[in-house]
């Protein structure tokens, strides 16, 4: 099994996009999720509820159906919205300064991890990775508790994703759930 690895991608919008959407997921607490779901379901059922038993006139029947509303909006917002929003703001900065994002060499060994562009060069030892979280596209890797850089699972192989595992501690490697 090779233990060095050493790849050169160019980041695409695509690629700084899924890193956007990984990075928000991993963000968000679960409990924050949990919350919003049973705010919601409890304004639908509310909404429903009242729409059924109470009637009313014109006013009441359009309160009921703006409670339904708002019920599926904050349900589906860490679903859909926020994922929207996050796209969007991603595609945006991405088009914009597209030009400052350039060709980068990816190195990962047992002893150093190092991320080289036209402008940075970053080496520093295994041992001092914050943490890699793992999504379905993306490898965010945590230099310490603010800086964060990626690499697009799309350029490396399965072997050496497993490599990495490999060497990080298991309490530094997270892989994050299916993601939307």
């Amino acid at each position: 099994m090779k233990s060095e690895i050493k790849e050169s991608f160019l980041i695409t919008e695509e690629d700084y996009v899924n890193m956007c959407l990984s990075r928000q997921k991993y963000f968000i607490p679960k409990e924050n999720k949990i919350i919003l779901a049973v705010m919601g379901i409890i304004a639908i059922l509310c909404g429903t509820a009242a729409f059924i038993n109470i009637r009313g006139n014109a006013y009441q029947i359009i309160c009921w159906f703006l409670l339904i509303a708002i019920g599926l909006y904050v349900l589906s917002y860490y679903e859909v919205i926020n994922p929207l929003i996050v796209k969007d703001h991603a595609t945006k900065f991405f088009r914009y300064n597209h030009k400052l994002i350039n060709s980068k060499t990816f190195t990962f060994n047992s002893e150093s991890f190092g991320m080289t562009d036209q402008m940075h060069q970053i080496k520093i030892p295994v041992k001092f990775i914050d943490k890699i979280v793992e999504s379905k596209t993306t490898l965010l890797i945590f230099l310490d508790k603010e800086e964060i850089t990626f690499v697009p699972k799309r350029v490396l192989s399965k072997e050496q994703i497993n490599i990495i595992r490999s060497i990080i501690a298991e309490e530094k490697y997270v892989r994050l759930p299916k993601e939307v």
